[in-house]
């Protein structure tokens, strides 16, 4: 089970210190601060420059690291060697959607097998080799990339993973050995760091990765850690029923009392939309507001617009907002402007979908307890109070149990311009609209037709069919 980040802290307070940790996550800034306390409660400052040796992991070897580790601390109970970025515990990034290159992959398979198992490989982030050995890197990969498609993992697609070792196999030895040769010798660089959290380890020096992304428990570096120290996990918090048990709330609004003002609970939700829920991120977006409005006492939604540039998550959210709407121009111009940023056709797609599928949800349950429409001046404390939290405790089990398929476990913000759209659509509306992104995703799939046109059109059709009356 994942450590909370307290528990690490509380841990080191009662002199109960472990040989090695690793700090990861989206929550930057999290990990800088509870890496700070770390070094604050193991190291006095009068020695901590003997004894604090810090590593940028994508240049340092796994040698130079663990001699680091070896020395013995100089007038301290303690040394502390701090490793940034190690890319053993990183997963592959990927410039364009993990379905979209499989589908490729799949096309080419019978004609050229090297390029089909090569981009698989790249794609992966494990050399040839293993997965023509069936190495358990690159059953690890697998496994993430099944988790990461979900839906997307149709029986096609699970049976070209299962016979892809036998056609990496297949290929010439001589062609897996040059162009992998690289990815051999790095790999066993770091399986010395393997070999190493085996050992006995050291008991006067600890080690701290901080990988700033998400590290999967299955990662064999991170699942080795976890048998001898700590893997802590500092991703966005979930949402809870009310903004008073958000705990993202509470640290916002903690915040801006230090600097004696206070934030609306819309202006909240729209800092969290625009920030993507990154504590980073939200950290800088409250210095810069409370410097820009002076004396003002009250954060409103006008401030964070003004003073908070829009993330690809916002966009999204400003997308999916306008076919709430039926807006074919406000739709249009979003995705204009997600494509800009470089989104993938398929992840926008994917979130239509998802807008669509909650808001079928919200239908149907509006309809079973005959709730009347949401007018656009209800306000949103009372929707949570009144509408939100009873539905959720009726609901939220009886939907899917994965929060972004259950509008009930999402975002309440979310569920609340959903429900103020509801009277936009029928429930075969709703329906067919679903049909048509599906047949769109097919046609981006299996023809040469311009993806950005494709979606165009299906906003269009979407946000202009005849409105019910």
């Amino acid at each position: 089970m994942k450590q909370k980040p307290i528990n690490i802290l509380s841990e080191i307070e009662r002199n109960k210190v472990f040989p090695v940790y690793l700090l990861c996550g989206k929550e930057t800034f999290l990990i800088e601060g509870t890496l700070k306390q770390i070094l604050d409660k193991l190291l006095t400052p009068d020695t901590r420059d003997f004894n604090l040796t810090y590593f940028d992991g994508n240049t340092a070897s796994v040698r130079d690291i663990l001699s680091s580790v070896e020395v013995y601390p100089v007038m301290s109970e303690w040394r502390v060697t701090v490793v940034d970025d190690f890319p053993a515990f990183k997963s592959q990034k990927r410039t364009t959607s993990p379905l979209t290159t499989l589908r490729k992959a799949m096309q080419i398979e019978s004609e050229d097998a090297q390029k089909c198992v090569t981009d698989i490989a790249k794609l992966l982030g494990v050399p040839i080799e293993q997965i023509g050995t069936g190495h358990p890197d690159f059953d690890n990969a697998i496994e993430e990339i099944s988790e990461t498609l979900g839906d997307g993992l149709t029986e096609d697609v699970r049976a070209f993973l299962t016979r892809l070792p036998q056609l990496a196999a297949s290929l010439p030895q001589l062609a897996q050995l040059d162009s992998q040769s690289e990815s051999r010798s790095s790999g066993s660089d770091a399986d010395l760091l393997l070999e190493w959290l085996q050992e006995d380890l050291p008991k006067t020096s600890v080690l701290v990765f901080t990988i700033k992304d998400e590290v999967s428990e299955r990662n064999r570096f991170a699942k080795a850690i976890q048998d001898v120290g700590r893997y802590v996990a500092f991703n966005p918090q979930e949402r809870r029923g009310s903004l008073n048990q958000d705990p993202l709330y509470k640290k916002v609004v903690d915040k801006f009392a230090t600097y004696n003002k206070k934030i609306t609970p819309r202006a909240f939700e729209q800092l969290r939309q625009r920030t993507g829920g990154d504590m980073q991120t939200i950290a800088e977006a409250i210095n810069k507001i409370t410097n820009f409005v002076g004396d003002k006492h009250q954060i409103d939604e006008a401030d964070v617009r003004n003073l908070v540039p829009q993330s690809t998550y916002d966009r999204i959210f400003d997308l999916t907002d306008a076919i709430g709407k039926r807006s074919p121009r406000q739709a249009l111009k979003s995705l204009r402007e997600i494509v800009l940023s470089g989104q993938d056709p398929f992840l926008i797609t994917a979130a239509i979908v998802s807008h669509l599928r909650l808001t079928l949800q919200a239908k149907l349950i509006a309809e079973r307890k005959g709730l009347k429409p949401i007018g656009r001046q209800t306000r949103y404390e009372n929707f949570i109070k009144n509408i939100f939290q009873p539905l959720a405790e009726e609901f939220g089990e009886i939907l899917p149990q994965s929060a972004p398929h259950n509008i009930m476990k999402r975002n309440p913000y979310v569920a609340f311009k959903i429900f103020q759209s509801l009277h936009a659509f029928t429930t075969s509306e709703l329906m067919c609209a679903l049909e048509k992104v599906l047949s769109v995703e097919i046609q981006m799939k299996t023809t040469s037709v311009d993806g950005e046109l494709l979606l165009e059109q299906l906003l269009y059709d979407i946000c202009s069919s005849a409105k019910p009356r």
